[in-house]
């Protein structure tokens, strides 16, 4: 017997709560990876990436410093091209357009992150229901034969309903704990966007203080 001969049997004795179970898995694990190629593709150097920016605008050269953010592909490049097209807007706007991109970039790092909360939540409350309704139909057939029953058969029963407890585990385990990586790794990001916006604010600041020094000079 194969594996997936055996893997087809637990869910066959499982019952019909194995199957949206499996179909949690599925999704779960097509989330993951999608997350996991996302989370690859946004990989940036922020500090390189904010350094290169700052020292073309001291050189008065705009264009390549959008081209600098338009490069990179992360959440602080674009943090960074927000900046630089509202370099010259007053202080509150600058802040409330890095704001905003910072609210936007965060959508799009958290998507698919919901879709993972609710599989782990509601795997484990699957599998125990599978497993109350299977213990329900084994305890039925003992009261049917009052009591006359082969106890292999009812244990055998109650065997079969323990495993959609045990399937909805084995879903929610390692759902937990990508969600949890992916949340450190959006709490990190989060933070980094919010470092270099409040950088670039006040890089922008002190060189206009400094231009107006040279002109008052």
């Amino acid at each position: 017997m194969t594996v997936f001969q055996s893997a087809m049997d637990l869910i066959t004795k499982g019952g019909l709560i194995m199957i949206p179970i499996l179909l949690c898995s599925v999704i779960a694990v097509a989330i993951i990876l999608e997350r996991m190629v996302y989370f690859k593709k946004i990989k940036e150097n922020p500090e390189a990436l904010y350094k290169a920016v700052q020292e073309t605008l001291r050189k008065k050269n705009n264009a390549r410093a959008l081209e600098l953010c338009r490069a990179s592909k992360g959440p602080i490049g674009r943090i960074l091209e927000a900046g630089v097209l509202n370099q010259n807007a007053p202080k509150w706007q600058l802040e409330e357009t890095l704001s905003m991109v910072g609210q936007e970039e965060m959508q799009h790092l958290e998507k698919h992150i919901k879709g993972l909360e609710v599989i782990a939540a509601i795997s484990p409350l699957m599998g125990l229901l599978g497993t109350v309704i299977g213990m329900v139909q084994a305890f039925n057939q003992v009261a049917e034969f009052k009591g006359q029953v082969n106890p292999s058969l009812l244990a055998g029963g109650i065997w079969e309903a323990l495993l959609t407890t045990a399937a909805g585990l084995a879903v929610a385990i390692p759902v937990l704990v990508m969600m949890h990586y992916f949340d450190k790794n959006i709490e990190r990001k989060g933070f980094a966007m919010e470092r270099f916006a409040h950088y670039f604010v006040h890089s922008r600041e002190e060189s206009r203080s400094a231009a107006k020094t040279m002109v008052a000079s």
